[in-house]
């Protein structure tokens, strides 16, 4: 696939190649860009073909440019450029990087196809090529099938630890597994700055930096101390992007990152081999001169935590305030309702004291008015009392429960309901039910026996009965 001019432009800005060179690796990546920009990292061991004539080198501590908003420029050790192939060579290299333009549009489909076609392609190159485009050529092959088994973040972070460790031993920077924008993240969170290593396994100074410098036990001390440290593998997306979005134009290459609010700065980046103590003046002077966002994001984020706990306090209170309200009006509710149910339940007694006062006051005059009414029927009824000395009468004495007497004779002929009238109209008698009984032998007569005559209820010549009164 060929590739467009704004595609090749934007490769010779980031990598610094010429028009030919960007064009060859940008059509032996099939036209995918991030992957054309892999392939020259990779065969260039992070800078350019080593076997090409260089450029004048760029002067030091020239500016990088700086995609993060807040800093105006960046102090940076750039990149010494390289030459463009002699014209045979590079057309040449266009028409033997056309099988890599072909197999790299389903590289992630067919990794199995792309070994076997890069190792046919490798085996005629070396026999039919001049050796240094030989091993470009292999090297750009090896570069497109690796970008087929790319790792998340966080794993490549803890894969790159891992082999460095397994390399170079364990007295690096203790560097974090996880993405670098999770690291930035972690930094922001500890107030340091992100002192982030950008790997170019292939580059010449590589080996020596990590084993003379990023172990270097005057360094590493300070750098856990201050910062926090990431790595990153060049063939790894993560760490390629981080490249691509910081112009990482030299290897090795260091930069610091801040994390302010949502977004990432770029406080210093430092590109080709420097000694331990260089770099740890370099890093020391932009401690000196960017200490202040440090110090001014941890107040801030001092003042947000002052904040959010005086928020949360005042919230605590009002909270406790309002609970207390609650319980307060609770039992002030609970205390009323208990008032009103006594004085309900009181009013309730009452009401109910002065229904049962009328009804027994009810009761009581209608007991009188029946009494007087049967008193008077009685009297009516009642006949005249035969003459003492009279022969067949019988004297009845009637005792009433207060103890007073009632007597009267009667016919012996007389029924028993004569003596019931008898007693129902004398005035000492207060029951509308009773009965009239004998002590001895002890006797009841009740309305089974009103129709029986005196003499046959052995009541004559005389007798005595008892009032019993039978109301509820």
């Amino acid at each position: 696939m060929e590739a467009d001019d704004q595609q090749i432009a934007r490769f010779m800005e980031a990598t610094h190649t010429s028009f030919e060179q960007a064009q060859f690796f940008l059509e032996a990546a099939g036209g995918n860009y991030d992957r054309g920009v892999s392939m020259f990292y990779e065969q260039s061991g992070g800078g350019h073909p080593a076997d090409l004539p260089p450029r004048p080198p760029a002067p030091t501590g020239a500016l990088v440019a700086d995609q993060f908003p807040g800093i105006n420029a960046v102090n940076a050790y750039p990149a010494a450029a390289r030459g463009p192939l002699p014209p045979p060579l590079q057309l040449l290299g266009v028409v033997l990087g056309a099988p890599f333009a072909v197999l790299g549009g389903g590289i992630r489909l067919l990794r199995r196809t792309l070994g076997f076609g890069a190792a046919v392609a490798g085996a005629v190159a070396s026999r039919v090529l001049p050796a240094r485009l030989s091993a470009l050529l292999g090297r750009a092959g090896r570069a497109v099938f690796a970008a087929g088994r790319d790792l998340p973040p966080a794993a490549a972070a803890a894969e790159f630890a891992q082999q460095f460790t397994e390399r170079f031993g364990g007295e690096g920077p203790q560097w974090q597994e996880c993405g670098w924008g999770e690291a930035a993240s972690r930094a922001h969170g500890l107030g340091k700055f992100l002192f982030a290593y950008l790997h170019s396994p292939g580059h010449q100074d590589t080996d020596a930096y990590c084993r003379d410098t990023l172990t270097s036990p005057a360094l590493v001390p300070f750098l856990n101390e201050h910062f926090l440290c990431w790595g990153g593998d060049l063939r790894r997306s993560d760490a390629f992007r981080l490249a691509a979005t910081l112009r990482a134009a030299r290897y090795p290459y260091v930069a610091l990152l801040a994390f302010s609010g949502t977004r990432t700065r770029l406080i210093t980046a430092v590109e080709g081999k420097l000694p331990p103590a260089r770099l740890q003046e370099v890093l020391q002077a932009a401690l000196n001169d960017h200490g202040s966002l440090l110090w001014q994001e941890h107040a801030e984020r001092q003042q947000r935590e002052t904040d959010r706990l005086l928020r949360q306090e005042q919230d605590s209170e009002y909270e406790r305030s309002l609970a207390a309200d609650q319980q307060r009006e609770a039992a002030r509710a609970a205390a009323q309702a208990e008032a009103e149910a006594a004085a309900q339940a009181a009013e309730e007694a009452a009401e109910r004291a002065r229904a049962e006062a009328e009804a027994a006051e009810q009761q009581r005059a209608a007991a009188e008015e029946a009494l007087r009414r049967r008193k008077s029927e009685k009297r009516a009824v009642l006949g005249e009392e035969p003459p003492a000395g009279t022969p067949e009468t019988t004297l009845i004495r009637v005792r009433m429960p207060d103890g007073a007497t009632h007597q009267r004779r009667f016919w012996m002929a007389d029924s028993l309901q004569v003596v019931y009238d008898f007693v129902d109209s004398r005035d000492g008698v207060t029951a509308l039910r009773y009965s009239l009984a004998t002590t001895f032998p002890r006797r009841v007569y009740r309305q089974e026996s009103l129709g029986v005559s005196l003499r046959e209820l052995d009541l004559a010549p005389q007798a005595v009965l008892l009032l019993q009164p039978e109301d509820n």
